[in-house]
């Protein structure tokens, strides 16, 4: 890290790239620019687009140390970081990244996660484990177990004990509803920000109730506008809170029932999964996403600077 204490902390995930030029100041993290970008499925020349998007700030301020997470490490990415088996801390991220050079500029990509899950099935994740760690490195005393649940596409259930991932499991709820929702009978796509909080309810108590099936449910999304007039909206609603809710209900399952979970993630879809927990008298907290990805990215970044000295 130069010691103007610039960096550029970044979050290159499959749909979207998110990149923050940031100042590491008296143990203080300040956002100064941020730019997007696409994710790396639709990008086949990474370097160009990165130095595209950043263009400027290394025009202004130089050579800018860069720190990257997500899929731009997997197979499919820029550069390939390993994944690091759990049970892990994030000294496991710091030894396994892999750092180059392109066009004179140093980057580090940190790596993901791997884990065989509680069914005995592999299980990975790249980006929400330096969201994970970054939550952690905030408490001052992390407790000895924990449930976080990182919401999204492809949401995930991680079990920490102390400043470990022991293990994790990953649930595809937003895109099976996605795909359920554009290439099936039971939905035509949904407009934008159309929504019944009264349907969403009834899919999560539907999802949550313990005698009831997943696949045993979902078509009740079509036969509820056939049989009863529901609209696309309300039937969409209803489906987003079965599957939400029966993901929850799944996890509590393959997990010992907590009495608190961390969500971390956007605010619109923890508020969802908080609602399901709440219906099992389980309390959640919310914790930004973007928070917890730079509070983990700098944190990894500064670790990573110091055993280079």
């Amino acid at each position: 890290m130069n010691q103007s204490g610039l960096m550029i902390l970044g979050d290159w995930g499959t749909s979207a790239c998110r990149l923050y030029l940031s100042r590491w100041k008296n143990q203080v993290l300040t956002v100064e620019d941020r730019t997007e970008g696409l994710g790396i499925k639709n990008n086949l020349d990474p370097e160009s687009c990165f130095f595209d998007l950043c263009g400027d700030w290394f025009a202004e301020h130089g050579k800018i140390p860069v720190f990257l997470i997500g899929t731009v490490g997997a197979d499919i990415g820029w550069r390939l970081a390993p994944y690091v088996e759990c049970p892990t801390d994030q000294h496991g991220l710091l030894n396994e990244a892999v750092t180059f050079v392109a066009r004179e500029i140093e980057f580090t990509i940190f790596p993901g996660l791997s884990c065989e899950n509680r069914h005995g099935l592999p299980d990975i994740m790249r980006g929400e484990e330096t969201q994970i760690f970054g939550f952690l490195s905030q408490q001052q005393q992390p407790p000895e177990e924990q449930l976080i649940c990182l919401p999204g596409t492809h949401t995930k259930w991680a079990l920490t004990k102390r400043a470990e991932v022991s293990s994790f499991l990953t649930s595809p709820v937003g895109e099976l509803f996605e795909v359920l929702s554009k290439h099936t009978v039971l939905l035509n796509p949904l407009a934008k920000n159309t929504w019944c909080e009264e349907s969403f309810s009834r899919g999560v108590t539907v999802g949550l109730n313990p005698t009831s099936n997943l696949l045993h449910t979902l078509f009740a999304s079509r036969a509820l506008q056939i049989l009863q007039k529901q609209t696309n909206t309300q039937a969409g609603s209803y489906l987003s809170g079965l599957l939400v809710g029966a993901d929850v209900k799944a996890a509590m399952q393959d997990f010992h029932l907590f009495s608190h979970v961390t969500l971390i993630g956007s605010e619109k879809v923890s508020t969802l999964y908080q609602m399901a927990l709440q219906l099992l008298d389980i309390d959640s907290t919310v914790v930004s996403s973007e928070w917890a990805t730079l509070n983990g990215l700098q944190t990894l970044a500064s670790e990573r600077w110091k055993s280079h000295d």
